[in-house]
């Protein structure tokens, strides 16, 4: 196929044929180049069938702008009506009207009225000064309330002394805040001064002693802040009053007799009562004790001693330590003796 064939006009231009035949370019004269259409043709299978069926081209054109067109205003009516959805949505719902019908009237309730509760006063102080001991004390006010009239009225008179102390304290320690700031900036001036001295007394340019006389002026002035700040102790706050406790109604005592051993008992024996049946009661307490101690081992840390002597350990030759405690005893009897 050559040039001039794509140039007759019974040449099939504009259609898949033409394609097929060698119309390739850009420079195809029909309205739609053939490349387009054969594009068409192998994608589009509506497309396909209508060029089969003998479709002429310019029907199939005139049914896409028709279809295209009916596309556009299905679009347009479905904008138009989510508009108009939305702007219903936007504005408030209508009431619905009422049945005609009367419903039958029923008895009213009467409201339910929660009971009152009446809220205990608190005290609002509006206070300039700032310090924890006022919350003590609104809290120590609350308290009293709750305690007996006499009571109140006097933990409330001594918690007014320490609110007024309180506020004392609280002005003595602006002050002290205020003065140990300035004495800070002293103490600071007084270093910088005492090392510009000692620089200065370190070069070795003295003239008639001028710079030694600086530096022990500079070194007596760093000591005085320094003492000065020392000496200046933070004031002691005013002692916090105990709060009251509330009194809880307590038993009467009741006071029950001595009751006392009777006679012919140890215990008798020992309040000091001579008769024979108590001092034989004695006596039998003892023996009873003397014969459970001997049935008890002595200590290994007491043989040898005065005492292990009196817990039973009297013989000589059965006691185990090197001195046996019935010599520890008598040297202890003579000891007590000379001394006596």
């Amino acid at each position: 196929m050559s040039t001039l064939d794509l140039l007759d006009d019974s040449f099939p231009h504009g259609t898949p044929d033409g394609y097929r035949r060698g119309c390739r370019t850009a420079a195809c004269p029909a309205l739609i180049p053939c490349r387009t259409i054969h594009t068409r043709y192998a994608g589009d299978f509506s497309f396909a069938k209508l060029i089969d069926a003998g479709t002429p081209l310019a029907e199939i054109l005139e049914r896409d702008a028709a279809a295209r067109d009916q596309s556009r205003q299905r679009d347009k009516i479905a904008a138009r009506e989510e508009r108009r959805a939305a702007a219903e949505a936007t504005q408030p719902r209508r009431p619905k009207q009422a049945s005609k019908r009367t419903p039958t009237a029923r008895p009213a309730r009467p409201p339910k009225t929660a009971p009152l509760r009446i809220a205990t006063p608190r005290p609002t102080l509006l206070r300039t000064r700032t310090h924890p001991g006022y919350q003590w004390i609104d809290k120590a006010r609350l308290a009293a309330e709750t305690l007996p009239v006499e009571r109140a009225s006097t933990f409330a008179e001594t918690v007014d002394g320490y609110e007024a102390a309180l506020d004392r304290h609280v002005d003595e320690l602006a002050q002290w805040r205020s003065d140990h700031r300035d004495l800070r900036v002293q103490l600071r001036s007084a270093v910088e001064t005492l090392k510009t001295a000692t620089i200065a007394a370190g070069s070795g340019l003295s003239v008639g002693g001028v710079i030694e006389r600086a530096l022990q002026d500079a070194t007596a002035r760093h000591q005085a802040a320094v003492d000065e700040l020392a000496k200046h102790d933070r004031p002691a706050p005013p002692a916090r009053p105990r709060m009251p406790r509330p009194q809880t109604p307590r038993a009467p005592r009741v006071s029950r007799p001595r009751q006392l051993q009777p006679h012919g008992t140890n215990a008798c024996r020992a309040r000091g009562c001579d008769r024979p049946e108590c001092i034989e009661a004695g006596r039998e307490y003892h023996r009873q004790w003397m014969a459970n101690r001997k049935e008890q081992s002595i200590p290994a840390e007491h043989h040898g001693t005065a005492y292990g002597y009196q817990l039973g350990c009297k013989d000589r030759d059965q006691c185990p330590a090197e001195i046996s405690c019935a010599d520890a005893s008598l040297t202890e009897e003579r000891r007590r003796r000379r001394e006596a």
